[in-house]
């Protein structure tokens, strides 16, 4: 699971509003967006309606950023109380807890470094879980900052955009936190169900009439990839479909 955050601009707000993102770097699912102020209860927000969605028992490994909130949030979600021999009751963090940051270090806004940093579990448990995956066992948020970028640019040979109240020097700012959050909503259930992520292509092979073997491409989506749905949606699927009582 990669964290991230990118700045917002809003019609008379300045520049004081993130969008928080979370991404799940296998299935490129992206569970949570949250918008609100770069501080640590809105980092909590996030945390917990992540933890909300997993399932019980669930530590995923995490990596994010040099952003010490997440640490604090972390920490704050994943583990227990336990009394002690004094007894005293205290919060202990689950020792299946992984979190790793990349923190990259700029001088004049220029990338001239980067430091990794294993603040909860070990190296060697990171490098599991990510070989687990089918990934290498490095500490990076790629997967995550690619997702920012899909929100913030245009797509398809129309050139229409993700979501415009994101993308940079644009006149369609959003005159308040609350038109670009249905915006959010509607692009994350579009992308979970309509668009098909390339990454998530699926090789399958085919004999011909004429006897040859073909190796052919599947598109999925991400909601494909995570087994939730066998095709791919079409837009007035997506818009007709019933939802289940009490959504």
């Amino acid at each position: 699971m990669q964290l991230d955050e990118l700045v917002v601009e809003i019609k008379g707000r300045g520049r004081d509003i993130w969008l928080w993102v979370a991404l799940e770097a296998k299935t490129k699912l992206i569970p949570v967006l949250q918008l609100g102020p770069r501080k640590q209860e809105v980092a909590n927000l996030v945390v917990h309606a992540l933890a909300a969605m997993l399932a019980p028992g669930c530590a995923p490994a995490f990596t994010s950023d040099g952003l010490n909130h997440y640490y604090y949030a972390l920490t704050a979600h994943f583990g227990e109380w336990q009394e002690t021999e004094e007894g005293k009751v205290r919060w202990v963090v689950s020792p299946q807890l992984v979190y790793a940051q990349l923190k990259k270090i700029r001088v004049w806004r220029r990338l001239v470094g980067t430091e990794q940093r294993m603040l909860c579990g070990s190296r060697a448990m990171l490098t599991e879980k990510l070989h687990g995956c089918g990934f290498r066992g490095t500490i990076q948020t790629a997967f995550v900052e690619r997702i920012n970028l899909t929100l913030r640019q245009a797509q398809g040979k129309l050139l229409r955009q993700s979501v415009a109240g994101l993308a940079r020097r644009t006149w369609s700012i959003h005159v308040a936190p609350s038109e670009l959050e249905i915006s959010l909503l509607w692009f994350q259930g579009y992308y979970h169900f309509c668009r098909p992520h390339e990454s998530l292509r699926q090789e399958y092979r085919y004999v011909n009439p004429r006897g040859e073997e073909v190796v052919r491409c599947r598109s999925r989506t991400p909601m494909m990839a995570a087994g939730l749905t066998r095709h791919r949606w079409t837009v007035r699927e997506f818009l007709l479909h019933q939802l289940p009582a009490g959504c």
